[in-house]
């Protein structure tokens, strides 16, 4: 695992004494040591001292005090805030739990050297090509050359700030770079920060190999680029990850002082704020116990659950892989499918991080003997593929990656044949499907239907071979949908929906009255090879297959309807909005349709009680500043820490579900959705809402109750409810029953029926439901809806978390 970390230059002293003392004082650990080609031109090499490293994180030579490059300073902006400097980054480096206990319960230091193999193989391909600077030349273009290499200084730890085993090594990367003409500028960091996930998986892959190569240990699946040792004893793994068990401790200390003072249990709010004090207190304290004080407590953690080190040893022998074994070879058709559905174009960093996702070890092979495989095959893998870099033949380039010096080495630049193929196939149908004059058709009852939707209705219930709609949220798509579908059923002609997903799917069946799936299951119908597809996916000649959140399809299945379009002379209506959330894997055709071809678009707002809203959920969908002062002027707007937010959070859900409304909570990070969910239910089962007697566990180590809402996250076509309809995905429901072996009984929040959910679908496929991401709501409508704000938002996820209320909408930022 890699986490990076910004260091500013006005805290780089007390950045020196936590690395330089803090860190290595304690008994058993080492000083820190310099690595880098630049840490070598500035003098720099062994132990690194606190004189030395203070000068590097203030931009100053070592040696002679100067200054390098431009002096590193905040700076003031005309609107008064500050731009801090950057001193550098710490990129910490985080081996697996199983390797730490293992080095813990046998003191085996050739662990320690494995683990240190992996953070140099790592830090050599950061330095070879994240370690580039920005130079600004005439007509305002920006260079993006290499730089002389990276100045680091390392810092390896044994220990966890619960003193338990946890080899880890923080890398001290300075923010200057000298380039090949002797200028000091800044490093960009962006290849560091952006490529975290592939660069930690790039540790975590070399250091697998090192130890299978040195021990035979054999490992377990890699799951997101990690993975555990397989002869690792769960209960070990248990024993020395404190952290839960700390902050437990930690908290029933501060309940029992809250009662003290108090005389009275805290209430959902002060429990909530108890519990967030209790982590940050054990997070915040490092008892500065030595490896040779704690070695002996680690000895006996073990023996308590029947194991000792020898025990461990023999459990690993016992498992030992042959050295002569070969992994299953690696087939690039298959890294570049896994690249070709994440998106249509990548770089190579992206083709590392699939490498190391899916290649086993080799214990023929040494970790730096396998760090060179792995640069070696991802340029195999980039020789398969496209260039997407247009032909500057003047222009310089870097001699890390070959690439112009005008594109950002962070920048997708790879793709396939078969990607530009299915983007010129889609695009050139639509083209050939919009050449002939409008043909809309005459009857459509227009009934209350604004202008610009009856315009909408007459198209998709015209001849159009290929009719787009953009519709924005809260425009009254569905109302204009059931006016065309009506007017295609009255002349007797065939129509089918399809969605994204299950859960819009039956909206769009239960709103328009059009029979719906998941394009997901047309597409497979008609690509299965064992049988000819059932009898509801085989549409006649001349049906309307109308997709809805067509911004949400990828690109490889828009490209398979339209192959099917075309040989079953079906017609197409596009129904979605480029600017909302687009697919998670490859998509952004809509959008494309859209810019070139013929549009009909929705205007006019219907969803909102407030005018002054839909005017400015408008300029919010374009992304203009100025809708923020919409929101503000109409106090929609609230600052607070995140505690506050999740108190904000709780008490909107709480009044508008006991006034019998839906309330969306919306976040744009899991963990914040789970904080979310953790703090409503808290509040529901202080309050008495929820039953908290009997509790079945489900997914994310979460627990429902009798009265919790939660949410499916699997379709399962077996699982169906007392009314016949199946289970699907993001559908909410309400636990009506919890059995003795963990199952629920959950009744569908939009009126689907009761169904008895099995243990282990509960297990692995329910969550929660009380809040969701962006992607997870859009498409709804809710009586209110709350957006929490964070870094990550975005302005596609604002909009769409922002704009799901009838009545209000509400900006939670923190």
């Amino acid at each position: 695992m890699l986490r990076v970390r910004t260091i500013y230059a006005h805290s780089a002293g007390a950045a020196v004494d936590y690395y330089t003392r803090y860190l290595t004082e304690a008994p058993g650990e080492i000083p820190g040591t310099w690595h880098g080609r630049q840490a070598a031109g500035l003098g720099l090499a062994g132990d690194v001292a606190a004189d030395d490293l203070l000068a590097i994180l203030e931009g100053r030579d070592p040696r002679s005090g100067t200054t390098l490059g431009r002096a590193l300073a905040d700076r003031q902006l005309a609107d008064g805030s500050i731009v801090k400097a950057v001193a550098g980054f710490d990129a910490t480096f985080s081996a697996p739990k199983s390797l730490s206990v293992l080095w813990a319960l046998t003191g085996d230091t050739r662990l320690l050297e494995a683990h240190d193999v992996a953070v140099h193989a790592a830090l050599a391909h950061i330095e070879r090509y994240g370690s580039t600077t920005r130079v600004r030349v005439a007509g305002g273009r920006r260079l993006h050359p290499d730089s002389q290499g990276l100045t680091i200084a390392a810092f390896r730890q044994t220990t966890s700030r619960a003193d338990d085993p946890q080899i880890h090594t923080h890398c001290v990367i300075s923010a200057k770079v000298q380039t090949a003409e002797g200028r000091w500028l800044a490093l960009d960091g962006r290849y560091l920060k952006k490529h975290q996930r592939v660069l930690g998986g790039l540790y975590q892959s070399v250091l697998r190999n090192e130890l299978a190569h040195r021990f035979g240990i054999v490992w377990g699946d890699i799951e997101k680029g990690q993975a555990e040792m397989s002869a690792m004893p769960d209960e070990l793994l248990a024993t020395f990850s404190k952290r839960t068990d700390q902050i437990d401790d930690a908290l029933a200390a501060k309940i029992d002082d809250f009662v003290d003072r108090q005389g009275r249990d805290p209430n959902q709010w002060e429990l909530g704020a108890i519990k967030r004090e209790a982590a940050v207190d054990t997070r915040a304290h490092k008892s500065g116990n030595g490896v040779p004080d704690l070695t002996t407590r680690w000895d006996r953690g073990a023996a308590d659950i029947g194991w000792t080190g020898l025990d461990l040893v023999d459990a690993f022998e016992a498992q030992r892989i042959d050295a002569s074994a070969r992994p299953p070879a690696i087939s690039v058709d298959s890294l570049i499918d896994a690249l070709s559905t994440a998106g249509s174009s990548w770089n190579r960093a992206q083709i590392v991080g699939a490498l190391t996702d899916a290649a086993r070890p080799d214990p023929s092979l040494s970790g730096n003997e396998w760090a060179s495989r792995i640069e070696v095959w991802a340029d195999a893998v980039a020789a398969r593929c496209i260039e997407l870099d247009p032909d500057e033949t003047n222009a310089p380039t870097r001699a890390s990656d070959g690439r112009s010096m005008w594109h950002e080495p962070i920048s997708p630049h790879i793709t396939t044949e078969a990607i530009l193929a299915e983007e010129e196939l889609i695009a050139s149908w639509a083209l050939a499907a919009q050449a002939d004059d409008p043909r809309p058709s005459p009857t459509v009852a227009a009934g209350n239907l604004d202008v610009l939707q009856a315009e909408v209705a007459a198209a998709v219930a015209g001849d159009d071979r290929l009719v787009l709609v953009v519709g924005p949220a809260g425009a009254g798509k569905t109302t204009t949908l059931r006016a065309a579908i009506d007017d295609l059923n009255a002349d007797g002609r065939p129509v089918f929906g399809v969605a994204p997903s299950a859960k819009a799917a039956r909206v769009l069946e239960r709103e328009t009255g059009v029979a719906s799936d998941t394009l997901a299951k047309l597409l497979h119908e008609w690509q299965r090879g064992d049988r000819p597809p059932l009898d509801r996916y085989r549409l006649p000649a001349g049906t309307t297959v109308i997709v809805d959140e067509a911004g949400m399809v990828g690109t490889s299945s828009l490209a398979s309807l339209t192959r099917l379009a075309t040989e079953h002379d079906w017609r197409l209506a596009l129904v979605g909005d480029h600017r909302q959330l687009q697919a998670v894997g490859r998509g952004g055709m809509f959008h494309e349709l859209c810019a070139t071809g013929r549009v009909h678009e929705l205007a006019r707002i219907h969803r909102f009680v407030d005018e002054w809203e839909a005017a400015a959920s408008l300029l919010l969908r374009r992304g203009e500043p100025r809708a923020i002062d919409a929101y503000l002027e109409h106090d929609r707007i609230v600052a607070g820490t995140f505690d506050e937010q999740l108190a904000l959070v709780v008490d909107q859900w709480r009044t508008v579900h006991a006034s019998g409304g839906v309330c969306a909570i919306n976040a744009s990070s899991n963990d914040h959705v789970d904080a979310v969910n953790a703090a409503v239910q808290s509040a529901r089962l202080a309050a008495g809402d929820v039953d908290g007697r009997r509790a079945a566990r489900i997914g994310g180590s979460e627990h429902a109750h009798v009265g919790d809402v939660v949410v499916t996250r699997r379709n399962d076509r077996r699982l169906t409810t007392d009314v016949g309809e199946p289970v699907r995905n993001r559908e909410t429901w309400t636990v009506v029953g919890v059995g003795d072996d963990g199952s629920l009984t959950v009744s569908s929040n939009g009126g689907a029926g009761r169904v008895d959910l099995p243990a282990e679908y509960a297990r692995e496929h329910v969550r929660l439901g009380y809040a969701a991401t962006e992607h997870g709501i859009q498409g709804d409508t809710t009586t209110v809806s709350v957006e929490l704000v964070s870094e990550i938002t975005t302005r596609r996820g604002l909009y769409v978390g922002a704009s799901r209320g009838h009545e209000r909408n509400i900006i939670a930022v923190s």
